[in-house]
Parts: structure tokens; sequence; C-alpha cells
């Protein structure tokens, strides 16, 4: 399946943040949103999730799919989070299939194990971002779409984090918005 945004425009107020933007999304490929804060990265993720309508243009699929909706793993900017739960809590509740086992398992990649069960408000806020890419990635989704899911880790975690996302990528496309290009092989830069 390929989603596809044909010039698309958002105007808010007086600014146009995007302007006639095209790009093809296609499965097994990882596109990367690239630019400095406030040049339209979150907007442009916002429209492929439905979640902002475009003032022109239009996003459209084309090919074969199984569901009258698409779903998407989403990471986005800003983490909301019951500060008095734990990690294990917050994955457990991503999904209805997601026990505690696995979230255990999974939250165990980046969290030592006497970080798994304290309140998140005694998490980094690194760790916290690490919650949020292990519970976005553990509901059954068709996309993976990832606003500014790396910023505040240093090298070695960006590292380990890109490598989960890709890990856990299978066949689906991922679109990440970042203000820095990652070293991410065969990956398509869309510069904003």
């Amino acid at each position: 399946m390929t989603i596809i945004f044909e010039n698309v425009t958002k105007v808010y107020g007086t600014k146009t943040v995007i302007s006639d933007f095209n790009l093809s999304v296609e499965d097994k490929r990882v596109y990367q949103i690239t630019g400095e804060a406030g040049t339209g990265k979150s907007t442009v993720l916002m429209i492929f999730l439905g979640e902002v309508k475009p003032d022109s243009g239009r996003l459209s699929r084309m090919g074969d799919y199984k569901y009258p909706t698409l779903q998407s793993a989403y990471v986005p900017q800003q983490s909301q989070f019951r500060e008095k739960k734990s990690a294990v809590w917050h994955v457990k509740k991503a999904h209805r299939t997601v026990s505690t086992g696995r979230a255990i398992e999974e939250l165990s990649f980046f969290l030592p194990e006497e970080k798994l069960k304290i309140p998140m408000s005694e998490l980094t806020g690194s760790e916290k971002r690490c919650v949020e890419i292990v519970r976005a990635l553990c509901v059954p989704a068709d996309f993976i779409v990832l606003d500014e899911p790396f910023y505040s880790m240093d090298d070695n975690l960006q590292k380990r984090a890109l490598s989960y996302v890709l890990d856990k990528q299978g066949s689906r496309p991922v679109l990440i918005a970042t203000r820095n290009e990652l070293p991410i092989k065969d990956s398509i830069i869309v510069r904003l």
C-alpha cells in the first residue's frame, strides 16, 4: 500500500507551515522528516494520522488494504503519562493483548529491573521517551509514526532506541520527525 501526500498545504493563522508538500509513503521504508523547530514536521505527521486536515491538497491511499481504517503506532512529541503509575502499567494499558510479562520483557531493553515498577515521575526524560516508544510499538498498527522520539537522549541511548524501532518495523513504513538526520541506511530524507 502507498499513502500519497498530493500538493498538501497547511496554514495556521497567517503562517503557511507546509506548502505544496508531496510524498509517497510505501511499505518497508523509513522516512525522516527533518528540519528546525517550527518547520512543519509535526504537522506533516498529524495530517498523515488524520488528526489535522490540509487547507489544500489531499492525502490518498493506493493499493490493497485489508481494513477500512488504518492504525498507527504513534509517539507524540509531548508524552502524556499518569505520573503515579509505572512504566509496566503504561505499556500494559497500551493494548489489551499486552501482558505484564510482555511489558516487562520489552521495557527491559531500556530500563533496569528496579525502574520498571516505580512511578513515572521518578524516571528521567530520556527514560520516559523509551517507555513511550515501547508503549507505541506494542500496539498492533499498520504504520509507525514518531515525533521527535529521540529528543534528549544521549548518542548511546539514541542508537539503542533506533535499533529497537527498526527491529520492530517489520514491513511497516516508519515516519520520523527529527531535527537532525539519523544514521538509518536507505532511509528517505525529507527536508522541510
